[in-house]
């Protein structure tokens, strides 16, 4: 017993699918950076509190101002402002002292170097932490290089200032900017992705679309690999392989069709020339009358094999010469030679051409075979003394009998082969309307049944525009 399978949540979209694959990447990819550094944050700010610490020790060494003796006495203020140090004289630090860790000058009056508890000046320590009057402060001691002498610059900051700047204002920016940041960053990359990747799916979508457009009358297409992916050329040419075997099969099926009707001609013939020849020797009355009924089913062969063959013709494209054409002289022909039928069945052929009947893209005789087809199964369907009207407008025809019409139903099965309604007086092969639907296919046309106010309309219209009252 086969295991019902689970419905995927995946999106049916191959584009669709790809995106959300990068998407899904991305978040993952930013969570466990965002893991990484959750772990790594506390040893991160030490070191980037010290690595800091000793960046701005060097670039204020760069700023002392020193007299005429040489010694230090203080800040450039023209490059720093020294408020910083008097006004948080608890919080940071300056200290400028010799080799032997003499101070020369100090930001909060106190004469003895930094240097971390129990350990005495070292010119050597670079970056250190201490504990001063019970606040723990990261410091850092820089040489500065004077023509006369050599100095050395110590700076210092309290934790809590810095812990308390970064929980206050720092780390609430920097969330705030992270967050902000990576949603720039994922609207930006959704709407990049899905544009890349509508440009390079472009090519797939045209390929559907060329495989959309083939029909049984342009089984010859093929669709084109060039500027399609390298993982998809061997999907499409396995498409198109299978096209190759397809088209063989249907010109196969099509090359018999009109064979076996072309062979079934000639015996149709030879028998029915037999059976009046033999009906020409005399002989009883019930011989002729048995003669006559087998010409009837002859002439009836004969009529399907012929049908065949039409059929046969219709459904190839190659077999059709469409060009710019006047339809009234092919309909008045139609009509024409149909009037005669018309007249065996007691039914009337009326004619009307709307005004703006222009130029058709067609082909000639298949316009008559199609209208020929359509009066043929009207009349057919229709009562004595009944009318079958041919309605001509610029966009096509109508042609409509005032028969009893067909059951809903059974719209969609007209143009089937071999289906044949059950009003019809004649003992055809029902391959009429199919023939019809082969024609308006080639034409790009379109054909519609319907039930009329009295009986069945076929309404046959260019694909370019409507017909009057559709």
């Amino acid at each position: 017993m086969d295991m019902p399978s689970a419905k995927s949540h995946w999106p049916r979209s191959f584009r669709g699918r790809l995106l959300l694959l990068y998407v899904a990447g991305i978040l993952l990819s930013g969570g466990l950076v965002m893991a990484v550094v959750m772990v790594l944050l506390e040893p991160l700010e030490r070191y980037m509190l010290q690595h800091s610490v000793i960046e701005r020790a060097e670039s204020v060494a760069r700023i002392i101002r020193f007299d005429g003796a040489g010694l230090p006495v203080g800040l450039d203020r023209s490059r720093i402002d020294e408020w910083p140090f008097a006004s948080l004289s608890e919080e940071v630090v300056l200290r400028i002292v010799d080799p032997h860790g003499a101070v020369f000058y100090t930001t909060d009056g106190k004469r003895f170097p930094l240097a971390p508890e129990g350990l005495g000046f070292d010119p050597q320590r670079k970056g250190f932490a201490l504990q001063r009057d019970g606040v723990a402060m990261h410091a850092a001691t820089v040489p500065l290089q004077r023509p006369d002498r050599l100095w050395y610059v110590q700076f210092a900051i309290s934790d809590r200032i810095v812990l308390l700047l970064q929980h206050s204002i720092g780390l609430p920016a920097l969330r705030k900017g992270i967050v902000a940041t990576c949603l720039t960053f994922l609207v930006t990359f959704v709407i990049a992705m899905h544009l890349t990747l509508r440009r390079v799916l472009e090519p797939l979508r045209i390929a559907s679309l060329q495989a959309q457009r083939i029909t049984p009358q342009s089984l010859g297409d093929r669709l084109a690999l060039g500027d399609l992916p390298s993982e998809l050329v061997p999907l499409v040419d396995a498409f198109n392989r299978a096209l190759d075997r397809v088209q063989l099969g249907f010109q196969t099926q099509q090359e018999f069709l009109a064979n076996a009707a072309h062979e079934l001609k000639t015996p149709l013939s030879l028998i029915r020339a037999q059976v009046e020849l033999g009906g020409q020797g005399g002989g009883r009355g019930g011989g002729s009358e048995h003669n006559r009924y087998l010409l009837q089913d002859i002439d009836r062969m004969a009529r399907q094999v012929q049908q065949l063959l039409h059929l046969a013709e219709a459904s190839e494209q190659r077999n059709y010469r469409i060009e710019r054409c006047d339809p009234r002289s092919a309909i008045l022909e139609a009509s024409d030679f149909m009037d005669r039928v018309a007249e065996r069945s007691q039914v009337q052929i009326a004619l009307f051409f709307d005004e703006g009947v222009g130029l058709w893209d067609a082909d000639r005789g298949a316009l008559f075979t199609l209208l020929k087809n359509l009066l043929e199964n009207a009349i057919q369907h229709s009562p004595p003394h009944r009318v079958v009207r041919l309605q001509v407008h610029g966009r096509g025809f109508v042609v409509s009998d005032e028969g009893p019409g067909v059951a809903p139903e059974h719209l969609d099965k007209l143009c089937e082969r071999f289906w044949r309604g059950a009003s019809r007086r004649d003992e055809g092969a029902g391959l009429g309307l199919s023939i019809c639907q082969e024609i308006v296919a080639a034409h790009g046309w379109t054909i519609e049944a319907r039930n009329g106010a009295v009986g069945l309309e076929v309404r046959v219209t260019h694909a370019s525009a409507p017909g009057p009252g559709q």
